[in-house]
């Protein structure tokens, strides 16, 4: 039985990416190791999420010199990488195995892969094979119960995000905005979609905010859903592809809680000075900034409206009051969205290109 390394760092690498692949691999007959590597942008939920794939076996995530010597030792028939830094990839297969890489952008030693694949026809990935985005392959494994109860209502989602620092911080300025919201419509339902890295334990608070939390999969609670409020990520191509309007935020308030990749983020870490040097650092880069949306970057134009800078949670209610109250312009958005979503099959493509190298 031939094996399969998946190399994963974070939570939309994992949940969106590693999953489906998982799915077709063992419905091929693989053998299928999931190696988790480390990243300062982690839940501390990768473990226990990556358990529960139906992979043969996970590993990690390790210090780095760990991981890096677990790369070494590793003997899988391919190592096909999707997230995290490519050294670890090169490590795995030391030149004797076929390394494969996903990647939606340009990456440090991406050239030294045997195949490149990515989502979109970008020249930002040279010499690239386009297979399509796993992550609408995701949300085609998307189950649960729909949170939706009241007919005939507005209905929006919260997306406060997968890591615990920046969903905890969420939560009163989310309530803040519920309130706001509430005060200026009367018929509005609110749906928060907690991550699946989120705790169980999670739950009860945000149900005593009455902001509605949610477990079920993502599809699920989009469907029939008219607007959605989120931060930059993955959340934004889920939303394109069931092709739901949405409003990106970025609230200086959650500064302090936004991670930094690198040993800038490491030196930003230190109590008081390393808080403050990050709010100076996070700013300046958000004057210079280009799209947060990944359908803004797709399309090269603005999309999903984007917020970012010293908004209020009174402001951000003003704006969605808005946008709920005008279909036209939601329903517009919604048709340029799904427009650029491409058809699903993402993970059967990357999977005949894996079987004509290793059978």
């Amino acid at each position: 039985m031939k094996e399969v390394l998946l190399l994963a760092n974070g939570p939309g690498e994992l949940w969106c990416w590693v999953r489906p692949m998982v799915k077709v691999l063992k419905a091929k007959g693989y053998r299928v190791k999931i190696g988790l590597l480390p990243c300062q942008f982690s839940s501390g939920e990768e473990s226990r999420i990556a358990s529960s794939l139906g992979a043969d076996e996970v590993k990690g995530p390790s210090f780095f010199v760990k991981s890096a010597l677990d790369m070494l030792r590793d003997s899988s028939d391919l190592v096909f990488q999707l997230g995290g830094d490519l050294v670890y990839g090169l490590l795995a297969s030391r030149g004797k195995r076929p390394f494969f890489c996903y990647t939606y952008g340009p990456k440090p030693f991406m050239e030294k892969a045997d195949v490149v694949m990515t989502a979109w026809d970008f020249p930002l990935v040279p010499g690239r094979v386009v297979v399509g985005d796993l992550v609408a392959d995701a949300l085609d494994m998307d189950e649960g119960a729909s949170p939706w109860k009241k007919e005939g209502a507005l209905r929006l989602v919260f997306f406060p995000g997968s890591r615990p620092g920046i969903r905890k911080a969420s939560l009163r300025f989310l309530s803040e905005v519920k309130g706001t919201l509430e005060a200026l419509l009367d018929n509005v339902e609110v749906v928060t979609a907690l991550s699946p890295f989120a705790a169980h334990s999670e739950i009860e608070a945000w149900e005593k905010e009455g902001l509605n939390p949610s477990l079920s999969g993502t599809r699920v609670v989009l469907e029939g859903a008219d607007l959605a409020l989120t931060q930059p990520g993955t959340n934004t191509l889920e939303l394109m592809h069931v092709g739901v309007p949405a409003v990106v935020a970025v609230p200086f308030y959650f500064l302090e809680h936004v991670p930094l990749g690198g040993l800038k983020g490491i030196i930003l870490q230190t109590p008081l000075l390393g808080r403050m040097i990050k709010d100076k650092v996070l700013r300046k880069a958000s004057e210079r900034r280009g799209f947060l949306a990944w359908p803004n970057r797709i399309a090269k134009e603005m999309i999903m409206k984007e917020v970012v800078g010293d908004v209020t949670p009174a402001d951000l209610a003003k704006l969605l009051a808005k946008l709920l109250l005008d279909e036209r312009q939601r329903l517009c958005q919604r048709e340029r969205l799904r427009a650029l979503s491409k058809p699903y099959g993402a993970a059967e493509n990357i999977l005949s290109i894996i079987e004509e190298r290793i059978g």
